[in-house]
C-alpha cells in the first residue's frame, strides 16, 4: 500500500471522528444555555369592575418580574370587545411624540415606546413595546408595577355573569425579556398573562332595585304577618346570594420549593357589595384582601401571590365577606398545592471529602459543563491539527 493511501485513510478516519465530536460540542453548548429562569407575569387590572353605560374606565397594564427577573423589555397586543368598550385618546406625558396616545407609558419607570403604540379601532386591539433603554437601573425589579394605562368609555351594557374581557393576544404571546443574571437576553420570561373582566350595567336599569324593596315591606305583613317572619326572607338572600365562584392557580397546583403560585378568587354578590376577601393558602398563613379589584362592588377577581417555603400537600381556599357580614363557602373556591423538595444527588460514601461539592448550590453544576467543554474541545483542536497535517501531506 502505497503512503498516500495510508494518509488518505488517516484523513478519512480524522473526519470521521471529527463530526460527531462537533455535534456533541453543539449540544453540550446548548445545555449550558439552558439557565434562564421565567418568572415574570403581566397582569391588567381595573377598579372597580362594574361600570355604567358613559362611564370612564381606566385600566392599568402592570408587570411583576416573581423576585427573580430584571425585566428590561416588553412586547405586546391587548384585545378588547369594541362594541362595548370605546378608547379614549389623551395627551400622554411620554408620548414618543406629542400627540395624542390610548395608551399611555408610566412616566416614572421611564420606558418609552420604541415602535408604536399601534392601534386598530376597528378589530379593537392595541401593540405595544416598551424598553428600558441603555440603562440597567431602568430594568423593573419591583412586583406589580404598572408600566402604562388605557382609558375606555363603557359602551354598552355586557352580561351580568360574563362581562367583557380586556385581554392580552396570545399568538403570538407577550415577549418579556430580562437582564438577571441566571437569564438569557433573548429568552422569554413570561410565565403568565392575567386579563380584566369589566361587567358594564344600564344607569336606569340598576336605579330601579331601589324602588322595589321600599314597596315589598308593606305588603308582606299585611298579607301574612305570622308566616312571614318565620321564613326569614332578609336571612336566605343574603347567605345564598354571596358565592365564591371559583379559585385558580398559576403557574400550576405543584412545584419544588420555595414555590411560588399566583391564587386568584372570582366571586359575586346579588344582595350586597364585597368587602374583604380572605386567603388561606393551607400553610398556616392567611391574607385578607380589603382594597384590590372589584373590593366595594357586587363582584370581584382578586390576585394574590404566595410562596410555599416547606414540602408538602396543602389546601388554599378563598372566603369573601360582604358589607352585611355574610361569609361565602370554600366549596368552589379550593384548591389543593403539592410542593416537594428540589432533589439532591446523593453523597458517595467512599470520598466524603468531596460532600461540600455535591451539596453546593447549582451553580457547581454549570461549572462542570464548561470544563468539560474544553476538554473535548482541546481533543476536537488536536484532531483538526492531524487531519490538517495528513490533507498537506497528501
Amino acid at each position: 500500500m502505497s503512503v498516500k493511501k495510508i494518509l488518505l485513510i488517516g484523513f478519512i478516519i480524522v473526519l470521521l471522528a471529527a463530526i460527531p465530536l462537533t455535534v456533541y460540542l453543539v449540544q453540550q453548548e446548548q445545555k449550558t444555555k439552558s439557565n434562564a429562569n421565567p418568572k415574570t407575569t403581566l397582569d391588567i387590572v381595573v377598579t372597580p369592575q362594574t361600570k355604567t353605560v358613559g362611564d370612564n374606565v381606566k385600566l392599568d397594564v402592570r408587570v411583576s418580574p416573581g423576585g427573580i427577573n430584571r425585566v428590561s423589555f416588553v412586547k405586546f397586543m391587548i384585545t378588547y370587545d369594541p362594541s362595548k368598550l370605546t378608547p379614549v385618546y389623551a395627551d400622554c406625558p411620554v408620548a414618543k411624540t406629542n400627540k395624542q396616545e390610548f395608551f399611555c407609558p408610566t412616566a416614572v419607570f421611564d420606558m418609552p415606546p420604541m415602535a408604536g403604540p399601534t392601534y386598530d379601532d376597528t378589530n379593537g386591539t392595541v401593540t405595544v413595546t416598551l424598553s428600558a433603554g441603555s440603562d440597567p437601573n431602568k430594568a423593573i425589579t419591583a412586583e406589580n408595577t404598572v408600566i402604562g394605562t388605557m382609558n375606555f368609555t363603557a359602551k354598552a351594557t355586557t352580561d351580568p355573569a360574563t362581562g367583557t374581557t380586556v385581554d392580552f393576544v396570545r399568538s403570538p404571546l407577550p415577549e418579556i425579556l430580562s437582564i438577571g443574571s441566571n437569564d438569557l437576553f433573548n429568552e422569554n420570561v413570561l410565565v403568565n398573562a392575567i386579563p380584566a373582566i369589566i361587567y358594564i350595567t344600564d344607569a336606569n336599569v340598576t336605579a330601579t332595585p331601589t324602588t322595589e324593596p321600599d314597596v315589598s315591606p308593606t305588603d308582606v305583613p299585611e298579607a301574612s304577618p305570622t308566616t312571614e317572619p318565620d321564613v326569614s326572607p332578609t336571612t336566605v338572600p343574603q347567605t345564598t346570594g354571596l358565592t365564591c365562584s371559583s379559585l385558580t392557580v398559576d403557574p400550576a397546583a405543584s412545584g419544588t420549593t420555595p414555590y411560588s403560585v399566583n391564587l386568584t378568587a372570582n366571586g359575586q354578590s346579588s344582595d350586597s357589595t364585597i368587602s374583604k376577601v380572605t386567603f388561606n393558602f393551607g400553610d398556616g398563613q392567611t391574607q385578607d384582601i380589603t382594597d384590590s379589584a372589584g373590593i366595594g362592588t357586587d363582584s370581584i377577581s382578586v390576585l394574590q401571590s404566595h410562596v410555599y417555603q416547606s414540602a408538602g400537600n396543602y389546601t388554599a381556599t378563598a372566603v369573601l365577606t360582604d358589607a352585611d357580614g355574610n361569609v361565602s363557602s370554600t366549596t368552589n373556591c379550593s384548591v389543593a398545592i403539592s410542593v416537594s423538595n428540589v432533589a439532591v444527588t446523593p453523597v458517595p460514601t467512599e470520598a466524603p471529602t468531596e460532600t461540600p461539592i455535591i451539596t453546593e448550590t447549582p451553580l457547581q453544576n454549570e461549572q462542570t459543563g464548561p470544563s468539560g467543554l474544553v476538554t473535548v474541545g482541546s481533543i476536537g483542536a488536536i484532531i483538526t491539527v492531524i487531519g490538517a497535517v495528513l490533507l498537506l501531506a497528501l
